[in-house]
């Protein structure tokens, strides 16, 4: 959960460091001369230079410098700028700011609204001097916090020097690392190359890419209007409102302010639009940025600052963590506009790199010198948080599903060597026609680093005997990519495999007066497996060896809870001994058997058994392909875009397959349907020596209801996705024809299409399909698609 909550909340910034030695510290506070108000965010430069800082929340600054005179210039939009010389350090400076009164000619504007007129000149002249800057080098410095609703939990600041070359992008070097003493040296992330430059043409926020309002397309998404103007010195500021035009696009809505003789921006205040939202567990996402800029090295006009609030709240019924606040501030200043960036910065692909050399040195914080000073709740924050004091504790979950989860619903990191070497127990107990009712359980023990056994066993009352095995694995080489299972069980199995559906899963369906999913037969199964992960594509090839001893069971119960329904007939499978070499690939993605995500991947499998290679009963070959890709189609700017998933499963034989090794294509169970099943199907698998199928789900999310203007719907991010399927199955005609095993098999193809309401209660799909080959409605349900 700790990382979680960094790498969500703590959009990491770093800075450069100053050897503050050698070096002498003014402090002091800015406020309106009128009012009293304090001035937040004000500028301060060293007059001459790049170098300075900005205001804290309280209007406090704190600014180094290297001799004495030196002379400061206060800047604040609205105030006139001053200048103090200090030949001397005493007590803080109390610098009062004095308003502008505003007293320039009023701007004109013909045939067009002025607001437009002004942005069109602004995108023309960022677009002319954007060509014109290559490089450039800043000093940084960042504050991020954390806090609950009982005050800050958290503090994590850095230094750094940062990079940007347009051709190859930002490195950040960080010079200073400090935190409270709750989060580990490790675990501060903050850096600010990380941090959104609002002039940018897109803004990566929280996953999204949001259309900048400099944007060379920018009036196509915004409206802008004019809502008032300021005066910093002789300049005129106009400052604009931001109008989404878009309801779909992720876009800003908020203010900006355009130095009117430059057209450049001088300072944004802006929060996300309404198409910027999240699915559960995310309940309420609330944000808001404010940056300033400034002129550097002629026409370049580059952030001085970040300030970053936000809330967020976690939850579904039954589970909420208390809700998160978090503030973030930076300063970047001292810039170096088109200059050489070191090539050895880019000789790794990390952009966050730690000058160990500087920290190891004890050049870090000095803990009465901020490049923004902390403020009095911070100062605090500082001297009680320890290490007691952890995040895990700050947000501990609540709820009835948190107190079933217990502790370990928010453990964090990697297990302690003394838990890695616990047994583990897991309980295991199904419900069938063959066995009534299994009760047993699974216990694993890591025996090293690298190895664990695992042994099961159980009783099957309806058959009234033990079912038992075993396993043991080991991986291998230095990054343990390789990896060995020995493998022995003796139990009743099910005739076909089913990628969606355990036996524990399918006794809902036989306890509640649906026919049992699976057929079944009992099988002593000794397997060999040997393989190895590679980092390319997630692949993972494996080869195996499996002996296996078959014979047929009886079934011996057809209770219910209704009651009053005969299950059908377990009928016998083809008995007798197989040994069979075979070979897995596995690529891309692992999805999501229940539907709830999608994803990109591949699974091969291919085995083969002849009697001219071992001591088998039957001679065959068989080949199965499951395949999963996903496609962004719609809106991609968006952190959860439109998308097409698409899923197949092929398989076919050759030779004297046995029953128990045929394929199937799933259908529905006790209304169940998730995705890569016929959902007109219900509580039987079509099965086949050969088989095809193909489903296509095109999830259109909330846009329908955006479209609509259902908010509601919206904000509960209840979505609309379509599906269509097609598929069959092939048995050869001889073998049907002079077998007495009852085969669920349709002589034809199978189409059917239909739509899904996804979200309904965060966790439920309803689903309405009409079967094409046979005309008809059929309704089912499943796990909501969050991602």
């Amino acid at each position: 959960m700790h990382t979680f909550l960094v790498s969500l909340l703590l959009f990491a910034n770093i800075t450069g460091w100053v050897d503050s030695n050698q070096e002498l510290t003014i402090s002091g506070k800015l406020t309106d001369k009128d009012t009293g108000e304090i001035l937040i965010a004000a500028n301060i430069l060293i007059k001459d230079t790049f170098r300075g800082t900005i205001t804290n929340d309280q209007g406090k600054f704190e600014i180094r410098v290297d001799e004495l005179p030196v002379t400061l210039v206060f800047r604040y939009i609205g105030y006139e700028s001053k200048e103090i010389t200090i030949t001397e350090i005493s007590e803080p400076l109390q610098v009062e700011m004095i308003p502008v009164s505003f007293e320039l000619e009023p701007l004109v504007f013909t045939g067009e609204d002025p607001a437009i007129h002004i942005m069109e000149r602004v995108i023309l002249r960022k677009q002319m001097w954007r060509q014109e800057l290559r490089s450039w080098k800043a000093e940084s410095y960042t504050r991020q916090n954390l806090s609950n609703e009982d005050g800050i939990v958290s503090i994590t600041e850095s230094f750094s020097t940062t990079w940007w070359d347009r051709n190859r992008g930002f490195r950040e070097v960080v010079t200073g690392q400090r935190q409270t003493n709750n989060i580990l040296p490790g675990q501060n992330f903050a850096g600010s190359s990380y941090l959104p430059n609002f002039y940018d043409d897109d803004i990566r926020i929280a996953g999204f890419s949001v259309i900048g309002v400099t944007h060379p397309n920018a009036l196509r998404y915004y409206d802008f209007r004019i809502i008032g103007e300021r005066q910093i010195d002789d300049q005129r500021i106009v400052d604009i409102e931001v109008i989404p035009k878009t309801r779909l696009q992720p876009v800003f809505k908020g203010t900006i302010s355009v130095l009117e003789n430059e057209y450049a921006l001088i300072e944004v205040d802006l929060r996300p639009g309404d198409a910027i939202f999240f699915p559960p567990p995310l309940s309420e996402v609330n944000l808001s940025y404010r940056q300033q800029f400034n002129n550097y090295g002629g026409s370049f006009w580059l952030p001085t600052d970040v300030r970053i609030s936000g809330t967020l709240e976690i939850g579904v019924p039954g589970f909420r963590i208390p809700k998160i606040i978090f503030n973030q501030s930076a300063s970047i200043l001292n810039y170096e506009v088109n200059i050489p960036v070191p090539d050895s910065l880019f000789e790794r692909s990390m952009n966050l790199l730690i000058d160990t050399n500087v920290i190891s040195e004890n050049r870090v914080f000095d803990n009465r010198v901020e490049a923004i000073p902390l403020t009095d709740d911070e100062q605090q924050a500082y001297a009680t948080i320890d290490s007691t004091k952890t995040l895990e504790e700050a947000f501990r979950p609540t709820g009835f599903l948190a107190r079933i989860a217990g502790d370990g619903a928010v453990q964090v990191g990697p297990s302690t060597g003394a838990a890695q070497r616990r047994v583990s127990f897991s309980p295991q107990g199904h419900f069938n026609r063959v066995d009534a009712v299994f009760l047993g359980g699974e216990a694993t023990y890591p025996f090293s680093s690298r190895g664990r056994i695992t042994l099961n066993a159980g009783y099957n009352f309806g058959q009234e005997d033990l079912s038992y095995g075993g396993r043991v694995s080991y991986w291998l080489g230095q990054n343990r990519r390789s990896f060995s299972t020995v493998s022995y069980s003796n139990e009743s199995r099910e005739r076909i495999n089913s990628r969606y559906y355990s036996r524990t899963f399918t006794s809902l369906g036989m306890l509640t007066g649906m026919p049992d999913y699976f057929d079944y037969y009992h099988a002593e199964r000794f397997q060999v497996t040997l393989g190895h992960r590679f980092r390319t594509f997630g692949m993972q090839p494996m080869i195996f060896f499996r002996h296996e001893s078959a014979r047929s069971l009886g079934e011996v119960t057809s209770y219910s809870f209704p009651g009053g329904y005969k299950q059908r007939v377990n009928p016998a499978i083809d008995d007798g001994t197989t040994q069979v070499a075979g070979f897995q690939l596995r690529v891309g993605d692992s999805i999501s058997t229940v539907g709830i995500t999608g994803g990109t991947g591949l699974t091969l499998t291919a085995e083969h058994s002849s009697d001219a290679m071992f001591n088998t009963d039957f001679n065959y070959s068989r080949v199965m392909i499951e395949a999963d890709l996903r496609l962004n189609t719609f809106l991609q700017r968006r952190f959860l875009p439109n998308t097409l998933d698409i899923k197949v499963k092929v398989f076919t034989s050759d030779g004297e397959l046995p029953l128990q090794r045929f394929g199937a294509l799933d259908g529905k169970l006790v209304g169940f349907s998730p995705f890569g099943v016929f959902r007109s199907i219900q509580s039987r698998q079509l099965e086949g020596e050969h088989g095809f199928a193909v489903h296509l789900e095109h999830n259109f999310r909330t846009v329908p209801f955006e479209l609509l203007r259902i908010r509601p719907l919206v904000d509960r991010s209840v979505g609309l996705l379509v599906f269509t399927s097609a598929g069959r199955t092939w048995i050869d005609e001889n073998r049907i024809e002079n077998s007495a095993y009852p085969f669920f098999y349709n002589d034809g193809w199978i189409y059917e299409a239909g739509l899904s309401v996804n979200g309904i209660f965060n966790f439920l799909r309803v689903d309405v399909v009409y079967r094409i080959d046979r005309p008809g409605f059929f309704l089912g349900f499943g796990a909501s698609k969050f991602f």
